[in-house]
């Protein structure tokens, strides 16, 4: 039985300020030390610009500050606050936190929070089934997340492996094909975008053609026909797998469709070539799939809900595919960083931690009320599972 939330846990007030008339944000861009929008009020001091460094400076003008902040990145965090502030006093208090860099918004809230112009979500989950149909809708949901700045981590072991039956006389042509026209898509798509667009795939250890993916970003050697170069990669590595490395057996390479086994490797051999590989090129990432599952929410668990993927950059594991209710998930979780160099000024406040998920919870609300209707799945996530990302920068800063 699931006992996943439906509903929102905060609801962002309406509120009885005069509206303000702007194309692009709805907001006034007071010219005195008042920020106003429809809904909220707050001061702004301009004097903690000094907080930040002349290349943190630029970095804001250069990437997420809107024409009307006139370069003045207080305004920027206050768009943010009062955008996705509960009310007066929680937006002056996010405004107060984020300007005294005690925790920072994940760039997506930073340069389209209070805009009209992308999302403010950081990553999305999901996966492409076994199907031309499956596939062709998995590239369709990442071109238009990957034109609004998401990044994307998608999970492509469901399909067969190269020279698998399809069909009566059919044969497939197997996965890494696929992932190379999501490679070209990706690319082309961001490249308009004010934040780029990234995407990274996925697969397990057991996939037939975990070899050939291994080497997908590799510039040198095998078919430049089968590289994707401009995506990220990441394998799901299984107990029974390192099991099997250190008892130095063999691997069965097993069908995804019925799980027969395809091929063998030496366990220990396909091991050494993932590590040689993240010493050459950095990648591929490594996810401990097992280890994931056994730490997944007690609810889920009772859901039959499965995480086969992480994210972008491998720090989110969320269940996506058909769902218990057998509707398809696109998982979403917007992000957020406290600064552990200023951790003495805010370890003892009352209401930090609280006021910060509560800003994410509304940004996340903020995404399910304003997708387009191509982002069905994930909105549909979103509103069950309404995942946040606390976490933590400045450790290295704050022991020096």
């Amino acid at each position: 039985m699931s006992i996943e939330p439906s509903e929102p846990a905060i609801e962002i007030s309406e509120a009885a300020v005069e509206p303000v008339e702007n194309d692009l944000v709805d907001k006034d861009l007071d010219t005195a030390n008042v920020y106003q929008t429809e809904r909220v009020r707050i001061v702004i001091d301009p004097s903690r610009d000094a907080n930040l460094t002349a290349f943190g400076k630029e970095t804001l003008e250069d990437r997420y500050l809107l024409p009307e902040e006139a370069k003045s990145p207080q305004k920027l965090f206050a768009r943010v606050a009062t955008h996705y502030g509960d009310d007066s006093a929680h937006a002056q208090r996010i405004y107060n936190y984020i300007s005294d860099l005690w925790f920072m918004p994940a760039t997506p809230v930073l340069s389209n929070g209070g805009t009209k112009r992308g999302l403010p979500i950081s990553c999305f989950l999901n996966e492409a089934s076994d199907s031309l149909e499956g596939i062709v809708d998995l590239w369709n949901e990442n071109v238009w997340l990957a034109a609004r700045g998401g990044g994307i981590g998608s999970y492509w072991g469901n399909l067969r492996s190269i020279g698998e039956q399809v069909g009566r006389n059919g044969k497939t042509s197997g996965v890494v094909p696929f992932i190379r026209v999501m490679d070209s898509l990706t690319l082309a798509i961001s490249q308009g975008s004010l934040r780029r667009g990234s995407a990274a795939v996925y697969l397990p250890i057991s996939h037939p053609e975990i070899e050939e993916f291994i080497e997908m970003r590799r510039p040198t050697g095998g078919d430049p026909n089968r590289k994707a170069p401009n995506l990220h990669h990441g394998v799901l590595i299984s107990d029974d797998f390192m099991r099997a490395v250190e008892a130095d057996e063999d691997w069965a390479l097993l069908s995804p469709k019925n799980e027969t086994p395809i091929a063998k490797v030496s366990a220990r051999s396909l091991w050494i070539r993932i590590l040689t590989a993240r010493v050459e090129t950095g990648e591929p990432y490594i996810v401990y799939s097992d280890t994931v599952n056994k730490q997944i929410p007690e609810h889920h668990k009772l859901a039959g809900l499965h995480v086969k993927t992480s994210n972008l950059c491998s720090e989110i594991t969320l269940p996506t595919g058909t769902d218990h209710h057998g509707k398809e998930r696109t998982a979403v979780c917007c992000l957020s960083s406290l600064n552990l160099e200023k951790f003495v000024e805010w370890k003892d406040h009352p209401t930090f931690i609280e006021d910060v998920m509560r800003f994410l919870d509304n940004v996340l609300q903020d995404f399910i009320d304003n997708a387009a209707d191509s982002f069905e799945r994930a909105t549909y996530a979103a509103m069950r599972e309404r995942s946040g990302g606390l976490g933590v920068m400045g450790f290295h800063s704050f022991l020096q």
